[in-house]
């Protein structure tokens, strides 16, 4: 999970165990950080939803303090 995707490879689609696996490797009060690389901007945690018993959405906000960067 440590390999980062190209610009042009499909968004990589992660599993719970996958995740949990990340996760479990940091103490309880470690903070998360959600980023965009490619706009260089951070996103917040908003809420989550299951809309199936196997599919959870996380849903993000950008983070106002970080603007997408405009290509010039």
């Amino acid at each position: 999970m440590n390999e980062i995707p190209s610009q042009t490879a499909e968004p990589a689609i992660i599993t719970v165990g996958e995740l949990k696996a990340e996760l479990n490797r940091l103490p309880d009060h470690a903070a998360v950080t959600f980023r965009c690389p490619l706009k260089e901007q951070e996103f917040r945690f908003y809420r989550f939803q299951r809309p199936s018993p196997h599919v959870i959405e996380i849903e993000l906000n950008q983070y106002p303090e970080t603007p997408p960067v405009v290509p010039s």
